[in-house]
Parts: C-alpha cells; structure tokens; sequence
C-alpha cells in the first residue's frame, strides 16, 4: 500500500501546521533576532576604499630570465602580479614606506623609543593584519586590477588603500632597476670570460700551423679539395644518368609494343597504307560483294599489310628494348669509372690533410669566441642603450582610479541587521516547522487514517488536556501522568479514578465522554447488523486500548442494557487496576480450571456493566483463546449479554487478538493519534486483512487538539463547554436564593 497516495492540499492544512508548530518558529526567530543583535552590537564600524590600476607586460629590458631563454605566458605575468599584490613583502614596503606606524589609527602604541630591531619586529606582526584587510579582485578579460581594503576608519582605509598602489608602482621599478643591474653584470662578465678564452685559443691555431707547416685548408686554395669537390659532382652526375637510363629500360620492358613502336617510320608508314586500304574496301563494298573479285583482292592486300605491321612493330619493339639495354650499361661502367677515380681522390685527401683536421678544429674554436664575443657586446650594448631611452625608473603599473575617503560604514547599523534578520529568521522558523511536520510519520487525521488503514473511521477521541483549561482530573491513557480533568465529585461510596478511564461514568457531560459516545453511535452503524461481540486492539502498547474497551464499555452501558467487559490480555493485564475486585479469579480460571463462568463475573460501579478479569498469568495464553471451550462461551455470551468487549493485546505483538477476533463481531484498531507510525499502524491493517478478520474499523485515540490544529474543537467542545458552565452558574445562582 502506498503511503503517499496522492490528495488535495488545502491551504487550512498548512495553517494547521504552523498552529501546532509555532513555538518553534518563535524560538528560530527569537535566536536569530538575539544573534543579530548582539552580533551588532559588539561589531565594529568597517569603511572600505579602493584603487583601480592597469597592469602592462611592456617589453622589459634584458634581464637574466631572457638570457637563459625563460619566457612566460601572459597569463602567467599577471597571475604573478596577483600573488606579488597579496605578498607579506609588499605589506612590509607598504608599512614602511607610508610610515604607518607612526598613524595612530593603524598603531595606537606608536613606535617612539623603539629600536630598529622592536620596529623591524612590529612591521612583521602588523603585516599579517594588513593583509587581512585587503582584498585583490582582477577583472576577468583584461589588465586591470581592483585593490581594496577595509578598516576601522574612513581615514586610514583611504590612506592604506592609496599606500598599496603607491608601494607595488615602487616596487616594479625597483625590481625593474635591479633587473637591468644584474644583466649587465652578468654580461660584463662573461665578455671578459670569452676575451680570455679567445686569446688563449688564437696562440694555440698559431703555434699548430707553424709546428705543421699549414698555411690555409680553405677549400678554395687547396687543389685537392677542389678535385675531390669536381669528382664528387660527376660521381652524382653519373649516378643520376644511370638512374634515368634504367628507369627507362624497366619502362619500355611494362610497356605495350604498340605504344613503344608507334613512332617508328615504317610502323607509321603500314599505319598509313592499312587505312588507306580500308577506306578503298568500305567505298567498293556499296558497288561489289565480298565474293567478287576486287572485293577478295583487296581483302587480301589488307591482311597481308596488318601482318606486315605486325612484324614491323616486334622489330621495333625489339630495336628500342636492345637500345635501352645498352644505354643502362654504359651509364653503369661510365658511373662506376667515376667512383673509383672519387675514392683514390678521397683517399689522397684525407692523408694529405690529417695534419690539417686539429688546425681546422683550432680555428673553428676561435670563430666560435668571436661569434660569442661580437654577441655578448652587442647585447650589453643594447641593454644600456635601452635603458637610457626607456628610463628604467617607469613602470608599467599605471592609475586607473584612485582611493577616496569613503562616506559610510559598509557593515550595516543595527536597525538595518535587524530588519534583514526578521524575515531570515522566519524564513528559517517556517522551514524547520514543515520540516518536522515532514519527519513526522504519524497518523493525526481520520482522513490520513482511513487512507493509512483502508477501514472506515470511527471518530477521534482527543486528549483531554485539549478540550479545556478548567479540568482537574488527572488522565493518562494507559499511564498514571499527563494534562488535568476537571475535578467531579464522586459518590461518596466511591473513589475517583486517578485516568481518564471511566470518564463517561463520572462527568457524562464532559466533551471526552461525548466523543466516546460519538465512537459507539459510529460503531454500532458500522455494519448492517449491530456487533456484540467486539474485540479492542491496537499496533503496540500503551496506544489506549483499555481505556477505549473501560469507555466503550461504559457508553454502551449507559443505553440500559447489559454490557460484560473482558480482560483478555493474558499477558499484561489492566482491567484489574481500573476496576480493583478478586485479582486471582478471572477468564483464565475458567478456560484453565473449569470453575464455572458465573463465579468470575463480577459487577462494576457503572450500572448495567460488568467485569470479568484475567486472572493468573497462564503460560499459553494463544492456546486458551484459541480452545473450544473460548468459543463456546463466546456463544453462550453473545445469548446473554447485549454487548461483549474484549480487552485483547496488540496485533504486532502477539496472535492473541487476531485469535480472538475469529469468533468475534468484529475488531476496532486503536490508534494513538500524533503519536504511532503510520508504517506499524499500516502493517497491522494488513496483518489483519490477511487474516480475514472483520475490522469495524479504527478508532483516532488521545488526539492532541491543540497540538494538530483541529478547528472544530471551538464549534463544539468549547460551546459545550460555555454551556456547561452557563448551567452551573444558574444552578448557583439559584442556590443562593433559597
């Protein structure tokens, strides 16, 4: 069975929740509201000023990150700038520069007397802070940057703020200036590095050549290198012919003999006479048969030429393949020839110049220093001219906007925090009481219960404490605590019971005792045929089953017919202390011991009702009920009394009362409205479904009225009881008259 079978919502349902939950929305906003409070009164005022400035990647001077080659992204330069605007370093420069220890709204104590150590150590301490204040916001897509900062005064958050795009626009420049220093240290020393370096080699190169008598290895005065150069290109040359020549024997070779003979001058001249003499045999065939005489002539001139052109292409094809073949060996001896003369060439001049390869070596050595060396100074030039035209002490950080004193506190005043907590707060206060109204999964309407349980509704019977204020009793269904009754008073041979149970017997005109009487008109209607054997019972204890069996009991009663109560939970009996008479002889003595029936029935103070308890505690209580001898009392009862209501245990329990309830009229299912879970209330509705017992129907217990919103409490209860109370006042009216 679903439990969440869709129904209509009506907007009284959520009124009613908020009713019964508005103490925890009040407390919700009552925190929120303190909180607020307080929270403004002991927060500080905070002003916030700021700076816009823009940020350029101009093209830098040399420095040693461009020397080694180590280039950077532009997203990189800014997200570098970002990290240096939030750096401990430049909340120090920032403090020392402005000389903020001296301003009283930044440090009260001052710094007067203080050595520079004390100072050095302050500035550290007092960085932390400044940079809590600030916050640096870049604006996506481009270079600008937004620096604020937030203080205790208008004054120094302007002065601080300002302070910050002063210091970083120093700092550029001086890391700029730096920057340029150490590039030009760097490259005045390794100029003077490679000066040395390339004198020492050039001595080397000198004293060689002497030692080995070389004047030059230049390729253009050494002969024997411009020979091996000349055999070298004609070595290519005749590789190359070769190449051409054997691709075009391995051509003709995959090509057709009609295609490679087809400019040959006799092939073309057959060419010519075989069309010729086609054209003669398709102008006569109009005039003569093929069978004639000049027609058979010519055919015969025609093939005689198509063999002769046969012939004439295989010797042509034969001539050019032979021709290739040739012109392919030629270029292989001419090419070989080449080669042997380029290795003897080759050969001569790697011994001729073996003494020249260390001289080589050497002066290749001494171009390579002065190749550095022309480098190194023209870079140290630049960097100084550089500068000099650019200025080194610019910066690329350039103002945008510039700080201003700000005019209000951004932290808003109390009456603002408070008017901005109310709403939050019921907003919270709203959501946590639907919340818990979400979380609970009790039954507290007959409609939820006939939804829950699939049976018919057989009224609700509310919590006393809900009717009125001006009751005295103490009540407690199934406990010895709870909301007070008011206060009736007992015949004197009686005593009042400290429950609820009974209640229709000593105030009959109480709202609770009408809303029992409201349950026996519901169920004696439940069915065609009016019930008299009922059993009473319930999802789990403590629900009020035995106060509803002692009510139901006494209503019915009260209709002036005999009506007999049964204790028949053998397990954790009751009855016996509503009604207090002989503990020890009760149903179990007769289902067990065979003493007779009559001798176990005993009467109650309520007029036509009486009691037959339990008894001792047996050891099979399933059994008893279940035995012959149970139903046939039940028989003999339903002969003898107008009523019967059995007091059984609960259905999840234990199978007693579903035993019970197969020789029964019926069985009503008590609910503790607000109170069990829909999900056990739903489980014993199928337990009992699938028992095929007849269910009256179910019955809403101690409902809090209060507490679950229900309306009509004040259409009725509330005019009974003015009614009431209008009666008692004419009574004592009347009394004092006489």
């Amino acid at each position: 069975m679903d439990l969440n079978t869709q129904q209509e919502v009506h907007l009284s349902q959520y009124w009613n929740v908020i009713r019964k939950r508005w103490k925890v929305a009040a407390a919700i906003v009552l925190v929120v509201m303190i909180g607020t409070f307080l929270a403004s009164y002991f927060s500080k005022p905070l002003y916030q000023s700021w700076i816009q400035i823009e940020v350029e990647e101009e093209s830098q001077n040399v420095t040693i990150e461009d020397l080694f080659g180590i280039a950077s992204s532009d997203q990189e330069f800014l997200q570098t700038q970002y990290e240096l605007l939030k750096s401990r370093g430049l909340a120090m420069r920032v403090i020392e520069d402005h000389k903020l220890l001296n301003d009283r709204d930044f440090y009260g104590p001052g710094v007067e007397g203080k050595t520079k150590a004390e100072i050095d150590q302050i500035t550290q301490a007092m960085a932390g802070g400044l940079l809590g204040g600030v916050n640096i916001a870049p604006k996506h897509g481009t270079n600008l940057i937004v620096i604020t900062y937030t203080g205790s005064s208008p004054k120094l958050a302007q002065k601080i703020a300002e302070a910050w795009g002063d210091s970083f626009m120093r700092m550029t420049i001086a890391k700029k200036l730096d920057s340029v220093r150490q590039a030009t240290e760097f490259l005045s020393q390794q100029i003077a590095t490679v000066q040395a370096n390339l004198e020492e080699s050039r001595q080397d190169l000198l004293s060689y050549g002497k030692s080995k008598g070389i004047i030059s290895v230049d390729e253009g005065s050494n002969v024997t290198l411009q020979k091996l150069g000349k055999l070298n290109t004609d070595v290519t040359s005749a590789q190359g012919d070769m190449y051409d020549k054997q691709a075009r024997y391995n051509s003709i070779q995959s090509t057709a003999p009609e295609t490679v003979a087809q400019q040959d001058a006799t092939v073309i001249h057959l060419n010519e006479e075989l069309s010729r003499l086609q054209r003669d045999f398709n102008a006569k065939r109009a005039q003569y048969t093929e069978a004639h005489p000049v027609m058979q002539d010519l055919a015969q001139q025609i093939e005689k030429t198509k063999l002769a052109r046969a012939a004439a292409v295989r010797e042509a094809y034969s001539r050019a393949l032979e021709e290739a073949r040739a012109q392919v060996s030629a270029a292989s001896s001419r090419e070989g020839s080449v080669r042997s003369a380029y290795e003897q060439q080759r050969t001569e001049a790697q011994r001729l110049n073996v003494d020249a390869a260390k001289y080589f070596d050497l002066r290749m050595a001494v171009d390579s220093k002065q190749t550095l060396l022309a480098a190194l100074q023209k870079q140290l030039n630049e960097t100084q001219v550089t500068a000099r035209l650019r200025g080194s002490a610019s910066s690329n950080v350039h103002w945008v906007d510039h700080a201003e004193t700000p005019g209000s506190r951004i932290n808003l005043s109390m009456k603002k925090n408070l008017q901005t907590a109310f709403p939050l707060g019921l907003f919270l206060g709203f959501a946590a009481i639907f919340f818990l109204e979400y979380m609970d999964r009790s039954i507290k309407t007959p409609e939820e219960l006939e939804r829950v349980t699939k049976f018919a509704s057989l009224g609700v019977i509310p919590a006393a404490g809900t009717i009125s204020r001006q009751y005295g009793y103490n009540y407690s269904y199934g406990r010895a605590s709870g909301p007070q009754l008011r206060a009736v008073d007992a015949p004197p041979e009686e005593k009042p019971s400290p429950g609820i149970e009974l209640l229709p017997h000593l105030d009959a005109r109480s709202p609770v005792s009408e809303a029992y009487r409201a349950f026996r008109t519901s169920l004696l209607l439940a069915s065609a045929n009016s019930p008299k054997i009922i059993v009473i019972t319930s999802s789990f204890a403590r629900e009020g089953k035995t106060t509803t069996s002692v009510n139901l009991a006494t209503v019915l009663a009260q209709m002036g017919k005999p009506v007999l109560l049964i204790d028949a939970d053998l397990r954790r009996p009751r009855l016996q202390k509503v009604f207090p008479g002989k503990l020890n002889l009760g149903i179990v003595n007769y289902l067990a011991a065979n003493i007779p029936f009559e001798d176990t029935v005993q009467p109650t103070q309520v007029p036509n009702l009486s009691v037959v308890l339990s008894g001792p505690i047996p050891p099979n209580p399933s059994e008893l009920l279940a035995s012959d001898r149970m139903k046939h009392l039940i028989q003999e009862l339903r002969e003898k009394y107008a009523f019967v209501i059995f007091d059984s245990p609960p259905v999840l329990a234990v199978t007693d009362a579903i035993v019970l309830a197969a020789s029964a009229d019926g069985v009503v299912l008590t609910v503790h409205g607000g109170y069990t879970p829909r999900e056990l209330v739903q489980r014993s509705a199928e337990r009992l479904r699938l028992s095929n017992i007849p269910v009256l129907g179910a019955l809403l217990n101690n409902l809090d009225l209060q507490q679950y919103g229900y309306t009509y409490r004040k259409s009725y209860y509330d005019y009974y009881d003015s009614n009431q109370d209008n009666a008692e006042r004419r009574g004592q009216r009347a009394d004092g008259r006489r």
